[in-house]
């Protein structure tokens, strides 16, 4: 109840905002995309550990660069984060930031299904809203409540509910939530294929993150609270796939590379 209370709030908050605040010219839209996306990185990294491995770190960084080569967005500086969590996350920032948890790595079976996260975070970023500039107060305000936000909805929660307004802008933004991601979907197939990574490694993990009898079942509550796996968005996903160019394409799912570079992430011992 207390979450519903909390979001409700912050739903209200953010719409009541917005709905004051005088429009910018466009012209000045990718310096105030910055400016909120790095406000947002300094709350989350003084809220959350940033993992310090070196190993990983250059991995998740060649394999992010790679996808994000091929974003049509080439006026964003794409930069991936891991942080220190035991719980199933990954959330974008506007000004191209891409956060990925820990436990994450312990979902994930190959180096493709990691592409295909972050490609659906690059593909959310893809989207430039013209009218953000309405929004920086409301964002500013956002952050201004973490100490609030925080123990309704633990770290990762907070980040949830950030997740939901920078992908929907609620009933605010002109797109919904689903046709945002469908997009992101859409738009991250595509980015496997050019960067010469199998599409099906959005998908698998995905369909996976529906299994009733997952161990990773109470990890994923969070994640898929701000990126609903719905059987429609899985249908949809097929149908793209199937009109995708992949004649005499072979990929390699990349499982022992996985496996090798994220040795010592995924043996990490649950916090308690």
């Amino acid at each position: 109840m207390k979450r519903a209370i909390s979001l409700l709030l912050i739903v209200l908050m953010l719409a009541g905002c917005a709905r004051h605040q005088k429009s910018i010219q466009d012209s000045s839209s990718s310096t105030v995309e910055a400016q909120i996306g790095e406000a947002i990185h300094r709350q989350i990294i003084q809220s959350m550990s940033v993992y310090q491995e070196a190993v990983l770190d250059e991995y998740v960084q060649s394999i992010g660069k790679k996808i994000s080569e091929n974003a049509h967005r080439q006026d964003l500086i794409y930069r991936f984060i891991v942080l220190e969590d035991d719980r199933v996350y990954s959330i974008h920032a506007p000004g191209g930031y891409v956060y990925i948890t820990t436990g994450f790595f312990k979902f994930l079976k190959s180096e493709i299904e990691l592409a295909g996260i972050l490609a659906h975070e690059i593909g959310m970023l893809q989207y430039k809203d013209p009218r953000l500039s309405k929004f920086k107060k409301a964002f500013e305000l956002l952050l201004q409540t973490g100490s609030q936000i925080g123990p309704a909805f633990g770290t990762i929660g907070a980040l949830s509910v950030l997740g939901l307004a920078l992908v929907g802008h609620f009933a605010l933004d002109e797109k919904t939530l689903t046709q945002r991601i469908e997009e992101a979907d859409e738009q991250a197939l595509r980015y496997l294929v050019e960067s010469g990574y199998d599409p099906q490694g959005l998908i698998d993990p995905l369909m996976r993150m529906n299994d009733p009898h997952s161990e990773f079942r109470a990890y994923l509550y969070d994640y898929l609270q701000s990126h609903p796996v719905t059987p429609e968005r899985i249908n949809r996903l097929e149908r793209f796939f199937q009109k995708l160019s992949l004649e005499n394409k072979e990929f390699d799912a990349g499982r022992e590379m996985f496996l090798s570079k994220t040795q010592t992430v995924r043996n990490l011992i649950p916090r308690k």
